[in-house]
């Protein structure tokens, strides 16, 4: 019987772990609680085309579009066209999403979306049930809750295991036939982030030391609509909201959006540089939710966040907001079967990087893309032979310590020069600071919160590089030297 370790608890890896389980041994490592993973906190809901009057080919079109044409374009074709598939074949398990009074699915409008094509589920809560639904699923499952993963292992130039803390913070080795990735982005390299708290780049760190390749890593989307108060973020406010009718507004209810084609729904890199821009000319924003009368039944999850913080919505019919970094489009490399450069190590959800959302994520199709691509890994992995265990790994290059920044600093550095709006020199400034310190080569001995610090300086690095290749500006990769240039010019 095939082993197989994933690393993660979000929908990719379970997922994935779902399809495994009764052929293979399956064992699941997570930082955290299960729970604690971006799938969980996922509101929007899952796009496919599922609707009558859609089309997989609409949908394609739309994720190309918002992508800038950057994408793949068969993981496009692969994302569209099975999604309709794997939508019908979680409701067929039983999943439940939202119906309308009728009993037809009731499916929502987000942005960069030609038709209502979202499904949601109690509302904005998508993603926990989801995700919950899926590990209810697992009945063959061996899972490692806190029991964050250190690095891979690599023998004769293919990946064999894992090296991670236990729960009594002894570092141990797990050996497997495959290792699969399913780690999240890269949330916590920023101040002012929607990702998880345990979400640190930590499968996109470790695939770069054990030689696997990454790609597409300078576009990180930054999500427009932040809750925020008193500078500080607390969670999402859903595209979805903007879809049932509310507006961007500054504090004399002035429009943002109403000169852009797309309006409130144009893609999420155009709204975040609008409302950094409001930002910028000390303009406080806001969403005016006065068009949804019945927004408490449709948002019960961020009715009960704003009531938590106490944001006087019911009376002002505003909810304030501002950009934060929400999901990385780029990642460790991977085909559309979810196999990496290194041989037997794979990676699925958004640590990975398929090429299917190109240079914009279009809304909603995160979570279609863990059901998509994670029923295509593991297909992959029954169809590979096995390669007799070798528990004899390479010796890894080690540092004597970790030199480090507080991870406060790092973020300031991050978001001033590898945020929404990059310059040439500001990319330069922020690799010369990273260069002073040591966070590539493992220690012998270190403390697992200072192994997240060291990843995020590392994917940090490792974007900056790739930010300052790109010359032009791209999607959610912005090059604000371009347009003084353009502009002078």
């Amino acid at each position: 019987m095939k082993k197989v370790l994933i690393v993660g608890s979000g929908l990719a890896g379970t997922r994935t772990a779902y399809y495994l389980q009764n052929t293979c041994e399956v064992s699941i490592y997570t930082k955290g609680r299960r729970t604690e993973c971006n799938s969980y906190l996922a509101q929007g809901g899952v796009a496919a085309a599922v609707p009558e009057k859609d089309s997989w080919h609409a949908h394609a079109e739309d994720t190309l579009k918002a992508g800038v044409h950057h994408n793949d374009v068969r993981a496009v074709e692969t994302l569209t066209k099975e999604g309709v598939a794997v939508i019908h074949e979680l409701i067929n398990e039983g999943m439940a999403f939202d119906r309308n009074p009728d009993g037809t699915l009731r499916f929502g409008l987000e942005g960069a979306h030609r038709l209502p094509r979202i499904l949601h589920c109690h509302g904005d809560q998508t993603g926990k049930y989801v995700t919950l639904f899926v590990q209810s699923e697992l009945n063959n499952v061996a899972w490692h809750e806190n029991c964050p993963v250190v690095s891979l292992i690599v023998t004769e130039g293919r990946c064999t295991g894992i090296r991670y803390f236990d729960e009594h913070g002894e570092l141990q080795s797990a050996f497997a036939d495959f290792v699969i990735l399913a780690t999240g982005g890269l949330g916590g390299l920023f101040p002012l982030s929607t990702n998880d708290q345990t979400i640190t780049g930590d499968g996109m760190a470790m695939a770069l030391r054990a030689g696997a390749a990454l790609s597409d890593m300078e576009f990180i989307q930054f999500h427009p609509t932040l809750l925020t108060k008193n500078e500080k973020c607390y969670g999402l406010i859903s595209e979805a909201v903007r879809g049932a009718g509310a507006i961007l507004v500054d504090e004399d209810d002035a429009p943002l959006m109403k000169d852009y084609p797309l309006k409130d729904l144009s893609p999420r890199d155009v709204v975040a540089r609008v409302l950094t821009t409001a930002y910028a000319e000390g303009k406080k924003v806001f969403l005016d939710i006065s068009a949804i009368h019945d927004f408490e039944e449709r948002f019960p999850q961020i009715t009960a966040n704003l009531q938590k913080h106490q944001i006087p919505y019911r009376t002002t019919k505003r909810i304030p907001v501002r950009p934060g970094a929400h999901f990385m489009m780029g990642g460790i490399q991977t085909d559309l079967n979810g196999r990496t450069s290194l041989p037997n190590l794979y990676a699925v959800g958004e640590t990975a990087c398929t090429g299917v959302h190109g240079a914009n994520r279009l809304a909603s199709n995160s979570l279609l893309e863990c059901l998509v691509f994670s029923e295509r890994a593991a297909r992959q992995i029954l169809s590979t032979p096995t390669v007799p265990e070798n528990k004899h790994a390479a010796h890894l290059p080690s540092a004597a310590v970790f030199k480090l920044p507080s991870r406060s600093e790092l973020q300031t550095h991050a978001w001033r020069e590898l945020g929404i709006e990059r310059t040439e020199a500001g990319l330069l400034d922020l690799l010369a600071w990273l260069a002073r310190y040591q966070f590539f080569d493992l220690p012998p001995a270190f403390l697992f919160s200072e192994l997240e610090t060291a990843n995020l300086c590392l994917i940090a690095q490792f974007a900056a590089q790739a930010a300052l290749k790109r010359t032009k500006s791209l999607g959610a990769h912005y090059r604000k030297d371009e347009h003084y240039e353009q502009h002078s010019a």
